[in-house]
């Protein structure tokens, strides 16, 4: 029953663009503190592993205006396609190209992208042998200096307080009325249909929740050295830097 309810749940709201809108503002948070980690260079290659419907694009305006490449990799195609309409909509198109990947699967040649951006995607795979060999391809795919920016769920993840803390960004950023319209309109979906159901994989140990040890421990069996890392998504969620050292 899972299984089934996370493929059509994913399939069906990239396909009617549900998933963006039930998506909590403290999600989109975290992607606003990934790209603050994006270094400030021209002509970045980034390719985001398990991109879903492309959010992380929507926060990557001013580093596009860099002339980076944009790569994005999902195994749904309703994302994908979800993606290559943002993509137009930015009017960025010529900058993003997307296909469908396993991340156990190095998609690219060794030493040709700068930056690996894997937000939220790694959990969802519970063998643990497919885990290290994704994040095995990550190094091996970034250049020496490149840097994986990775956020998982935290053996805190408490679906109430990421509605609770999305709540006051929204009326911090976009006011009272679109905060009461989150409240009472989207988010007792977003936590019923979303956050609740991976609450529940996560405690059944479908999915993976981290200590930010264990999190540290996986990147650097990886050949990893880590960096920065910082507590996200009302504490449910860690966000850490992979460096590949020259």
């Amino acid at each position: 029953m899972s299984g089934w309810y996370q493929d059509n749940y994913w399939k069906t709201g990239f396909k009617s663009s549900l998933y963006d809108m039930l998506t909590p503002e403290s999600y989109l948070e975290s992607m606003r503190q990934t790209v603050k980690l994006i270094p400030d260079k021209a002509g970045l290659k980034i390719w985001d592993a398990g991109c879903g419907s492309g959010l992380l694009l929507v926060f990557l305006k001013d580093v596009f205006k860099r002339g980076i490449n944009y790569y994005g990799s999902d195994l749904l195609s309703a994302g994908l396609m979800r993606v290559q309409m943002r993509a137009k909509e930015l009017m960025i198109s010529e900058q993003v190209v997307c296909f469908k990947n396993d991340l156990a699967a190095p998609p690219f040649k060794e030493n040709s992208l700068d930056i690996v951006v894997a937000h939220f995607s790694i959990y969802t795979i519970r063998e643990k042998d497919k885990r290290e060999q994704a994040l095995k391809n990550m190094w091996h795919v970034l250049r020496p200096g490149g840097i994986l920016l990775i956020s998982n769920p935290s053996k805190n993840y408490n679906s109430s307080q990421i509605i609770e803390e999305s709540l006051k960004l929204t009326l911090e950023k976009k006011g009272f009325w679109q905060a009461m319209i989150k409240r009472i309109l989207f988010y007792p979906f977003t936590k019923f249909l979303g956050l609740n159901f991976i609450q529940k994989q996560l405690k059944s140990g479908l999915w993976i929740d981290y200590t930010i040890e264990g999190l540290a421990e996986e990147l650097q069996q990886a050949g990893f050295k880590t960096g920065t890392s910082v507590t996200v998504y009302a504490g449910s969620a860690y966000l850490m830097c992979g460096h590949k050292m020259v």
